[in-house]
């Protein structure tokens, strides 16, 4: 979407238009979030094809309950990852597996994620990567729909059905976890190999 679309877009007004069927409405919406769910789905699978497939899912889904869709305090970005939420949780039991502890890095990941002015580097973003791989499942998931997916807390507190001080806390607690790992990481994990030594 382009800074000129960006600025015009309304979301109260585009979310009414798509619900009528409208169909530059409807892709106005996907333009605004498909970058954000397929993040989200990239880091849960590690796998750029199966991203991209669940996210088609995602909006394809979006668009069946699209007319059912009433704001009542839940955020459309909110509302739209509890969408790929469940469409994760049916994959993963689909196919017997689970998310995956070590992410890798692939190469459209770091076209989404690590920009070429972007202060951190490659190296840098795969320490980023495997620290968390010390995380919580659900401190993994604040973090990731904070900061990859650029949901605010009290968006994030309707995805994960938690309050949003709840949300804060959890964050904080990730955060500084992180924090701490990254600053004392060649005591959690060899940098120079994929295996990883301690837990915390």
């Amino acid at each position: 979407m382009s800074p000129q679309q960006k600025t015009d877009y309304d979301e109260v007004i585009v979310i009414q238009r798509a619900k009528k069927n409208d169909r530059i409405a409807q892709g106005q919406l996907y333009e605004h979030y498909v970058d954000a769910v397929y993040r989200y789905m990239l880091y849960r699978t590690g796998d750029p094809t199966v991203a991209e497939d669940l996210t088609a899912e995602v909006f394809a889904q979006m668009l069946v309950s699209l007319a059912r869709y009433e704001e009542r305090g839940l955020p459309f970005g909110a509302w739209l990852f509890r969408i790929a939420k469940a469409r994760l949780v049916d994959y993963w039991r689909a196919t017997k597996r689970r998310e995956r502890q070590a992410v890798a890095l692939s190469a459209e990941a770091e076209t989404f994620w690590v920009s070429d002015d972007s202060p951190v580097d490659i190296q840098e973003y795969q320490d980023l990567l495997k620290a968390m791989e010390y995380l919580t499942e659900a401190e993994r998931e604040v973090i990731l729909l904070r900061f990859a997916s650029a949901l605010n807390n009290q968006e994030i507190a309707k995805v994960v059905h938690r309050n949003p001080d709840a949300v804060k806390s959890m964050m904080y607690r990730a955060l500084r976890k992180l924090r701490d790992i990254l600053v004392q990481r060649e005591k959690f994990y060899d940098t120079d190999t994929k295996g990883c030594h301690t837990t915390i």
